[in-house]
């Protein structure tokens, strides 16, 4: 059973909470969709000062809209185009301090400011995104990237 904990202390030790979090939720589990249901509700959560959180999935050579939480999105992004295909096309993570200042930024929330865009990668290829807005400009720093990142690498240990 999942209890809502308290996240204090410094960034780094609530980062690793949310990931060995992450860890029991998915234990025994293959379902990639219902992993990365928990997942998107996990980090809805966790997080604070964002407006969506979420993945896309690539199928047939696009990313289309998977499991997240926030208001209805973007159903279909072509690789290379916005913050998300730009981070599947080049299989790195990308931090936008301002999406407005992103050339071809896709919006799908007009309330998003800033966002953070990991891949998850298998075997090299990318077989989605995680994909974070928010509302604040320059939320997402270089430590919100290295453990979103590590929650990455966890969550597609399970896929």
């Amino acid at each position: 059973m999942f209890h809502v904990e308290k996240y204090n202390g410094k960034k780094s030790d609530q980062y690793s909470l949310v990931i060995n979090q992450l860890k029991a939720l998915l234990e025994g589990e293959e379902d990639r969709i219902a992993n990365l249901a928990n997942a998107s509700a996990l980090l809805n959560q966790f997080l604070d000062n964002i407006n969506w959180v979420g993945f896309y999935l690539m199928k047939e050579g696009q990313l289309v809209l998977g499991p997240f939480q926030g208001l209805p999105a973007c159903v279909r992004i072509p690789v290379g185009k916005g913050v998300c295909g730009t981070a599947a096309a080049n299989k790195k993570t990308e931090r936008i301090a301002d999406v407005h200042q992103f050339p071809g930024h896709i919006a799908c929330d007009a309330a998003s400011n800033s966002e953070i865009v990991v891949p998850l990668l298998v075997d090299g290829e990318v077989i989605g995104v995680l994909d974070i807005d928010s509302p604040i400009k320059d939320r997402f720093n270089e430590e919100d990237q290295v453990f979103l990142e590590n929650f990455v690498d966890v969550l597609v240990q399970y896929m």
